[in-house]
């Protein structure tokens, strides 16, 4: 009887454990973008590490969503990032290099974990930049054809890629209107 209970109590623990896992949405870089209010690319100056959480210091160099909500913040400088896989991080970045970020503002501090994009400025797909630069918003409106039918268009260089069942293919790839008013799925 002990024994079946101690087992019993291992198992709970270990479920728990496990539920404690940061659950991300399938990565299609269009649903972050529309679902994100900020959108920049920024440089990374600093990094300063916290007991739950990294605060990177960084130097925006470009808008491509959310200039508005930007000029609002307290802190323009502070982008803060969980540390623990319980909250979808932890985020890596490396000072010096510049990155494509999405971010959420809460109490007037930038915001990023691993569900938003995160992708090194220098290896940008050139869908991804066409994106960003509009196409996506335009386009918030479509309905993702599918979950499961994600076109592929090629890897993706950023941190998110491992945790996503499906891999990197096809997360830059643009839902738009075609001719005939439908959702589908672009080449570009």
């Amino acid at each position: 009887m002990r024994t079946r209970m101690i087992h019993s109590s291992f198992l709970l623990i270990c479920l728990f454990a496990m539920s404690e896992q940061c659950a991300c949405p399938v990565q299609i870089t269009q649903a972050i973008v529309c679902f994100d209010p900020i959108v920049v690319e920024a440089k990374i100056e600093s990094v300063a590490e916290k007991s739950y959480y990294t605060n990177y210091q960084i130097s925006v160099t470009k808008f491509y969503k959310g200039k508005r909500e930007y000029d609002t913040l307290s802190n323009k400088t502070t982008l803060k990032t969980p540390k623990h896989s319980a909250a979808c991080g932890p985020v890596v970045l490396k000072v010096g290099t510049s990155y494509i970020l999405s971010v959420s503002a809460y109490a007037g501090i930038m915001q990023h974990n691993l569900c938003e994009l995160q992708v090194e400025a220098s290896s940008a797909t050139n869908t991804l930049l066409n994106g960003i630069a509009g196409k996506y918003q335009e386009n918030c409106d479509c309905k993702i054809p599918s979950m499961y039918e994600v076109p592929h268009m090629g890897p993706r260089t950023n941190n998110q890629c491992g945790h996503s069942t499906q891999g990197c293919d096809g997360v830059d790839s643009i839902c738009a209107r075609d001719r005939n008013g439908q959702c589908n799925w672009q080449n570009c």
